[in-house]
């Protein structure tokens, strides 16, 4: 049979797809008068009962010396299945949820001590690439993962950790660097 010759030719039906490993859904709901999406990724595998809740909004920080910059706070976020790839997935999720809502990718969120005080997540956020405000934490922890242990709550407190990792600056070096550019500039005559 000449196919060329047909004047509709048979359809060609698109091969089914295989799902990926994890799925996304999201919602919107207000918690204790603040509006949240609450996100639940879940497993396609047959028998799997992995899964991944992450509760955010977006508000405006301070950062990098900038006011008003928008990131998307992550109020919660938890996994049932630790070292199955969840809770990273959830937090490149986070990435693309950022700038789809107009915060450009950044997230910040309270690396809490309370909810597994023996295996505390602070480590899990700064292998992510996250960090603190304090250089002397990040050293702290940075060391944990080379020596590959885990923290507990009586290593670290309670800390706020950013994405993209913030710009510690040295705040007195940069004084002085300001200082020096301007003894320079008047001693060339204000050129």
């Amino acid at each position: 049979m000449n196919i060329s010759k047909l004047k509709f030719p048979p359809l060609k039906y698109n091969q089914i797809k295989k799902l990926p490993d994890k799925l996304i859904y999201g919602t919107a709901r207000d918690i204790y008068g603040q509006y949240a999406e609450e996100f639940v990724m879940f497993s396609t595998k047959k028998g799997s009962n992995n899964r991944a809740i992450m509760r955010c909004y977006p508000e405006l920080i301070e950062r990098d010396g900038k006011i008003n910059v928008p990131s998307l706070y992550i109020w919660f976020l938890s996994s049932n299945c630790s070292g199955q790839g969840y809770g990273t997935a959830m937090l490149n999720f986070a990435i693309k949820h950022s700038k789809q809502i107009g915060c450009n990718g950044n997230f910040h969120l309270t690396a809490d001590t309370s909810f597994m005080p023996n295996r505390i997540p602070h480590i899990f956020y700064r292998k992510f690439g996250m960090n603190t405000t304090t250089p002397a934490i990040n050293k702290k922890l940075d060391k944990f993962i080379a020596h590959k242990k885990n923290a507990t709550h009586r290593d670290f407190e309670i800390a706020n950790m950013y994405y993209p990792p913030l710009q510690n600056k040295n705040k007195f070096l940069e004084f002085i660097q300001k200082k020096f550019l301007w003894c320079k500039y008047l001693l060339n005559g204000g050129k």
